[in-house]
Formats: C-alpha cells, structure tokens, sequence
C-alpha cells in the first residue's frame, strides 16, 4: 500500500514539473512571435502601386529588334518587362546565339574593329536586364576555367615514364592536362624503388607485390657489388625475359585521347562563337588561342620542371645469336680523355656491315625495353628556363582569367557544357594516361631507372652496359652491337622517337650479309650480291676473315 502511495505522488509531481516546463515554452514562443512580427514590420515593403506591378500580367509593348548599324545614334528600347522574362524562360537555341555573335563580328576592312564595337556596343543595349544578369555571371563562372588544370591531377612520376617510353602519348596527356603540370619537380619522387602508384586510378594490388617480391630475390641471390654492377645485371636479366611486347591496348588508348581533344576543342568552338570579348573584339578563335597558349606553356613546363638536366635513354633488344661484326668497326668507349658518354654525343662516323649466317636458325625479338640514367641536379641554364616556365604559367593564367571574366553574351548553357565537357575530358585523359602507363608496365618491366649523383658515375653505368654481349643499343642515334658502333642514323626519322615503344627495334638484318650456299652454283647467295655491289663487296672483304672478325 506505501509503494503503490510513493508511486502516485512521483507521477503527480513529474506531471506538476512537465506542466511548468510546458507553460514557460508557450511563453517563450510567445514573445518572440511578437518579436518577429516588430522586426518585420520596420523592414521596407515594396508598394503594390509601383510601376509595372499593378497586376500579374502587365501591359507590354511587342520588341522590335534594330539593326546592327554602328553609325546609328539611336539605342534601340531593350523592351518591356515581360519581353524580358521571355527571353530568359524560354528556349535556348544555340544557332540563333552563335548567329548574333558572327552579325557582331561581320565588318571587314580597315575599320573592322570599330564596327565590331558599334554593333557590340548595340546588342548590349538590346539586352534586358535579366539577361545582363545572367551573362555576368556565366562569365564569372567562366573565369574559372583556367584553374581546371588543378582539378585533373598532380603530378607522378608515371607520367613522365609514360612520356620516355610512348612520347606520343606523352605529349597528348599534355594537351589533356588543362596547364596542370604533370610531372614532379623533386627528384625524390623519381626513387626507381618506389612502385608505380597510378595516381590510385588503376589497381595496382597485385603488382606492387609481384614487384617487391622480385626484387626480395635479386637482392637475396646478389652479393654486394658496385652500383653500375648491379644495375647493369638487371638490364642483362631484363634481356633475358621475353615476356610482353604487345600493346595493342595503347594504341585504343592513344585513340581515346584523341576523341576527348577534339571534344574540347569542338565545346571551345561553339563556346567562342557567340561570345565577344570587348577589347578583342573581332576575333573569333579567342577560346583557341587560349587554349593552345596554354597547351603550349604547358608542355614547356613538363619539359624543364624534371629535375634532371643530364638523361641519357638507351633502347635495348636481343641480337641474333651467330652474327659477326668487324673488328674495325668503332669501340664506344672513354677516348682521347673524353669518358664514354662524351664517345657517343660526338659520334661516330662509320657504317659497318655485319655478317649473319642463314646457315643456323635464329631468333628476332620484336620488343624492346628502355635504359634511362639520370644525373641528379639541373644545371644554371636549365634552373632559369625553370623559373622563366614558371613566370609564363602564372602570365598565362592571369591572360586566361582576364580574358573569361571579360567576355559578352555568354549564355549560362553555353558555359555549363563548356565547363562540363572541358573539365571531364580533362580528368578522363589523366586517367587514360594512367591506364596506358599501367598497360606498358603490365607484363614486365618496360624501362630501367637510376638515378646517380655524378657524371662519373652515370659514365661507369654506361660502360657496364655496353659490356653486356648480345644487345642491340640504341642511343644517340647509334646502332651499338656488344660495344661497337656499326651504324649512324638521325634520330628524328626513326619512328622510335614518336611511338617509343611501340616502334620494333632495329632490324639487323639492314645491316647484315646472309650467306646461304646455292647448290646449284659454286659461290654463296651473299657471294653473288657481292659482285653486283662494289659498296657490298667492299664490306664483305674485310669481314670475310676469321681473324679480323667476331662472333656475338
């Protein structure tokens, strides 16, 4: 009975307690009811009589547009107020506005200009106001293009790997990457231990383990060498591995950068069309020119920001197995007090002929792999070229800014489809250039990185490769067979430099004399083109003796 009595008075006084709390929010909502109603009553009411307002649907006069004449004094009426919302609510039709702005643009002769700025001058006065509005602000947002390079990606050391081995693609990713710079510009991020990452586009999982797995192996069976030693065992190894070889799959996405320039440059075009830029006022292509001001800025800047002055690239192939070369062919070696690398830039003026027997099978690879040592630093020349890359990507931001924020008659529409197609082409060519850099590297290991601290060392490099037998090298526009130079050739007409990989190494047998018995004459094959070619014959004298010949 005293539990059911404490029971009932807790209940009465929560319900006592609840009761208070209830009164004094009443209370409180109250007030600053009457708190609202004051502070809205001292703010200003627009007067139901003002002109214009007086129904919802108010007396227009029909717009008659003028024309173009600059030498008319008279402003045409921009028309009436429901003329106005006519004209932002309705239809946007892309023809009409770029028809407008080629009207504007339609002088000719000394005084194009002018007339540029007179019929310019007209179709301002003919907007309505909130037309005005809406172009302000699509040019605001349209200032902000030139920021979109920030927004594609930073820079990896993926890229310029993609660059080195498919400069095509390289130079494309460029034209995608908005002025974003693509490549680091602390040598650092080079570090040829530190797995290829893909900028988290491409899954990458299983290969940073496969990677670092091989490399556990080589560092458990390689006792402690020198540098360029070891180095030049993994490019021997390397050689030895025939997997990969076909990137089909580049060349789909060679393709894809392709289409998503012309998507950009066909966004810019309509883009550029209807829109006028006061003090340039007669020119059409000004989205253009921006955009190939900054292509061209761009690639400037991805060529001086690697932190590399001195590169030296080798492109290396297996050579056949039974193939002879002249002794008198040319050495690559450190001469008259110059270390090899000097050897190579001053070249070497000979061409040798090689003799391959048809005798005995042979194997042509049909891939390569490249060698690239760097030599830590920049030199002074190049750190100015640096800050003078810098100086024009900050110019042309400013150009770009100013020239956006100043354009006329850009519709909202036109900007948003110019802002979405640009900006997307742009992400999705990073992730193009991603997805090809991880195709080239996804069956072995396409190219070979160190990066050495003196020339001396990327000198003693070198020399260890050349020592490496049956490899075709090259490099500096040299043919180079186990350390000799057998041929010189300019390297802008060989279709490596453009497609890298791509390209099929060197054919040897360019540069070879096969020798096959003929049964039914007493002279070899190679005997009979020797009679034709004193040039042939010439060169199969001195190779023709055992002792003044080699086998690779």
């Amino acid at each position: 009975m005293s539990t059911s009595k404490q029971l009932t008075s807790k209940v009465s006084f929560g319900s006592i307690i609840c009761s208070g709390v209830l009164y004094r929010i009443r209370r409180f909502n109250k007030g600053a009811k009457n708190l609202t109603v004051f502070a809205c009553s001292l703010l200003p009411v627009a007067a139901a009589q003002a002109a214009g307002l007086q129904n919802s649907n108010p007396n227009t006069v029909l717009f008659t547009p003028t024309a173009l004449d600059p030498e008319s004094t008279q402003v045409p009426d921009s028309g009436t107020i429901q003329d106005d919302i006519d004209r932002v609510t309705g239809w946007f039709f892309m023809s009409a506005w770029n028809e407008r702005g080629s009207l504007i643009r339609q002088g000719t002769g000394p005084n194009s200009t002018a007339y540029c700025l007179g019929n310019l001058s007209i179709a301002l006065h003919q907007l309505g106001t909130l037309n005005g509005a809406e172009y302000n602000g699509a040019a605001g947002a349209l200032s902000l293009l030139p920021t979109a390079g920030a927004l594609v990606g930073s820079p990896t050391k993926e890229l310029w790997v993609l660059y080195k081995l498919m400069p095509l693609a390289g130079i494309l990713s460029m034209f995608l990457s908005l002025g974003g710079t693509m490549v680091p510009t602390q040598a650092g991020a080079y570090d040829p231990k530190v797995s290829f990452t893909y900028g988290g586009m491409i899954a990458t999982t299983s290969l940073i383990a496969e990677k670092r797995r091989q490399e556990e192996l080589d560092d458990a069976r390689t006792p402690f060498i020198s540098p360029e030693k070891m180095f030049a065992r993994r490019v021997q190894g390397r050689a030895e591995d025939d997997r990969g070889g076909i990137y089909r799959n580049v060349w789909i996405g060679i393709a894809i950068q392709a289409v998503l320039i012309a998507t950009i440059l066909i966004a810019l075009w309509f883009g550029q069309l209807g829109g006028v830029i006061t003090w340039w006022c007669d020119v059409y292509a000004w989205m253009w020119f921006w955009y190939f001001l900054v292509v061209i800025v761009s690639i400037v800047e991805n060529f001086v920001g690697v932190p590399f002055t001195n590169n030296w690239t080798l492109r290396i192939s297996k050579v056949p197995h039974t193939i002879q070369i002249s002794r008198d062919a040319p050495k690559v070696q450190a001469r008259h007090g110059k270390d090899v690398l000097d050897a190579i830039k001053s070249g070497f003026n000979a061409t040798s002929l090689v003799k391959l027997s048809s005798q005995e099978p042979y194997t042509k690879r049909n891939s390569c792999f490249y060698v690239v040592i760097s030599q830590e630093g920049v030199s002074a020349a190049h750190a100015t070229f640096r800050v003078l890359s810098k100086a024009s990507n900050v110019a042309v931001f400013a150009f770009g800014t100013t020239l956006f924020a100043s354009a006329t008659l850009m519709s909202v529409s036109v900007v948003l489809m110019i802002l979405s197609l640009v900006l997307s082409a742009g992400v999705w060519g990073r992730v193009t250039a991603m997805w090809i850099a991880s195709q080239m590297n996804k069956l072995s290991d396409p190219v070979l990185h160190t990066v050495v601290h003196e020339r001396l060392d990327a000198a003693k490099h070198m020399e260890e490769i050349l020592k490496i037998p049956g490899l075709i090298i090259e490099t500096g526009g040299h043919i180079i067979i186990n350390g000799y130079s057998i041929k010189r050739r300019n390297p802008w007409l060989s279709a490596a430099t453009y497609i890298g990989l791509l390209a099929a190494p060197y054919d040897i047998t360019k540069s070879a004399i096969l020798t096959q018995p003929d049964s039914t004459m007493g002279e070899s094959r190679s005997d009979a083109l020797m009679m034709k070619s004193p040039r042939l014959r010439q060169g199969y004298e001195f190779m023709d003796s055992s002792s003044d010949s080699h086998i690779v």
